[in-house]
């Protein structure tokens, strides 16, 4: 009810029939200017209408209330077009909150193929690892003319004028067993000082010493 004692009287949208609060400018529905519009009377029940805040209190605000994103005005949570500019709201109302961000799973660190077994330079003391990783490990020079490029380069540690072929000999690991085999080597590969038949694999220990050609090294098992 107004001041004079009288009934509010929604605004019939003249465009649609939706039935505006009393006061609004602009159709909830369609979004059609109301301000022309003829006002008709509608009985309201006294259970229908809602109660009037008390003089000097500011009503409470509405909860879920869309606020508009042009003029700010805050309208009902249900409003399609803003009450105060007419705007339109369906692009703000009930728009989903982005998902969370999805933490991922901490990946595993890979594991380190630890050497079981080196060469040991005799001239030097050098340590050089034996990688088993694809079971056999290749001993010789790096040749990017031939395309060979054995695990174990002598290169860099005086093979070629050793006499070390580009594919010297190999070192196969099978469980805790280790085998060399000389690969047709042009000087040969000695297993504690006797000469090893080409492609007949021998058994490799701990503390034995190769000849290839003249560069000799220690295998030595790690523990």
């Amino acid at each position: 009810m107004n001041k004079g004692g009288e009934k509010t009287m929604p605004i019939k949208c003249p465009q649609c029939g939706m039935e505006n609060l009393d006061g609004a400018l602009f159709c909830d529905e369609c979004g059609v200017s109301l301000t022309e519009a003829v006002s008709q009377p509608a009985e309201v029940s006294p259970a229908e209408a809602a109660p009037a805040a008390p003089v000097g209190e500011v009503a409470p605000p509405v909860v879920g209330a869309i606020k508009c994103p042009n003029c700010g005005n805050e309208n009902p949570p249900d409003a399609r077009f803003c009450e105060n500019c007419g705007a339109a709201l369906t692009a703000h109302a009930g728009a989903p909150l982005p998902p969370p961000p999805v933490e991922a799973p901490p990946v595993a660190p890979t594991p380190v193929e630890v050497p079981v077994a080196a060469l040991v330079i005799a001239e030097t003391g050098t340590e050089l690892p034996l990688d088993f990783t694809k079971g056999e490990v290749l001993i010789g020079r790096a040749d990017p003319v031939s395309r060979v490029f054995p695990e174990v380069d002598l290169t860099p540690h005086g093979g070629h004028e050793a006499g070390v072929s580009r594919r010297h000999c190999r070192i196969i690991k099978q469980g805790d067993q280790f085998i060399v085999e000389d690969l047709q080597s042009t000087n040969g590969t000695k297993l504690n000082g006797r000469f090893i038949p080409p492609n007949q694999p021998q058994p490799l220990k701990d503390g034995d010493v190769l000849e290839l050609g003249a560069f000799k090294v220690t295998f030595k098992v790690k523990a």
